[in-house]
């Protein structure tokens, strides 16, 4: 009869070999994926798939922002009611 030390090694042996099928197959996927989308939107599939809010679209995306030590007046209230506009709410799946 084996032992339960016997069984529980068999038992997480199966789990690692599933998980890893797991991710190879996973890896396949987003390979697929890669191929035929932008950069940008493999980011946004790849945060979504992982429970991740996607990157905000528009002015506060931050492939957009350019960086200056220029100070420039803004309407802060208005800039944060946008921004917060811009971003979508992930329900937890």
């Amino acid at each position: 009869m084996e032992s339960d030390e016997s069984k529980q090694i068999a038992r997480l042996q199966s789990r690692v070999a599933a998980l890893e099928a797991l991710l190879e197959r996973r890896s396949r996927e987003l390979r697929l994926i890669q191929k035929h989308v932008c950069h940008r939107d493999m980011l946004v599939i790849s945060r979504v798939s992982a429970g991740l809010a996607p990157l905000p679209f528009g002015p506060f995306d931050p492939e957009f922002w350019h960086e200056t030590t220029a100070l420039t007046p803004a309407e802060v209230q208005e800039t944060l009611e946008t921004l917060w506009s811009s971003l979508e709410v992930v329900e937890p799946g």
